[in-house]
């Protein structure tokens, strides 16, 4: 079975604010890419449209699925830069995510190895120096 996931999550540990019309509270973002992510310690029905505030930022996001206490959302925009974005960046695993990296259907993703397991992981070096950042060789 193939995922419909263009990329693969970065497991993160990110406090969010969510607001919506009526409410706001406060969740946790525990797995983010640029096309989406994971939120726990909140649900809203699957369907619902709501922001999401970190440092400042605001990021638009789609409910695409819902349990008692978490969802994954779809951004209707692709992260690109802001806080959250630099979030994803430090804690990618692999090469800088970028829209043009995306794969094409019938590609495989570049990161296929799970995250608890680098040594399965081929070397990289960097191409350019840069603190927490590994550019593929």
């Amino acid at each position: 079975m193939e995922s419909k996931r263009h990329q693969q999550r970065v497991v993160v540990d990110i406090a969010v604010t969510l607001t919506t019309v009526l409410d706001s509270q406060d969740a946790r973002i525990i797995d983010l890419s640029q096309h989406g992510a994971q939120i726990v310690d909140a649900s809203m029905p699957a369907g619902a449209k709501f922001q999401i505030e970190y440092m400042g930022q605001t990021v638009y996001a789609h409910c695409m699925w819902s349990e008692v206490d978490r969802m994954g959302v779809r951004f209707p925009f692709d992260l690109s830069d802001g806080p959250l974005y630099d979030r994803l960046m430090m804690a990618a695993p692999t090469a800088r995510l970028s829209s043009s990296s995306t794969p094409q259907p019938g590609m495989k993703a570049s990161f296929t190895a799970p995250f608890s397991d680098f040594s399965a992981m081929p070397s990289r070096r960097a191409a350019s120096p840069g603190f927490g950042r590994r550019n593929s060789a």
